[in-house]
């Protein structure tokens, strides 16, 4: 019993470190589903002042909105971010990609 006491340690830690490797690699590639938040500047990007809305499913619908806001605003500056969340070291919200095409 003795000789197999090491063998059983071994296996033991190799299966501990291929679950904890799976759990790893199951968790960065869970996806979440895109959503979209429009970002309309009232008085320009340097103000601080924006318009928030959330929840949209794709990019166009983000767009058609705030192009619509933008021009209640006589044109204001708009972005639509992708999966954006607010951080708090910053002090504003963050997102994975801004864009205004």
């Amino acid at each position: 019993m003795q000789k197999l006491t090491p063998i059983i340690f071994v296996i033991v830690l190799f299966s501990g470190l291929a679950a904890a490797i799976f759990s790893i690699n199951h968790s960065e590639t869970t996806s979440q589903p895109e959503s979209w938040s429009a970002f309309i500047y009232k008085n320009g990007y340097n103000s601080g002042r924006y318009d928030k809305k959330d929840d949209f499913d794709n990019y166009p619908s983000c767009k058609a909105y705030a192009e619509q806001e933008s021009n209640k605003l006589d044109g204001a500056p708009w972005e639509c971010g992708l999966n954006c969340g607010f951080d708090s070291m910053r002090q504003g919200f963050h997102c994975e990609t801004m864009t205004n095409e």
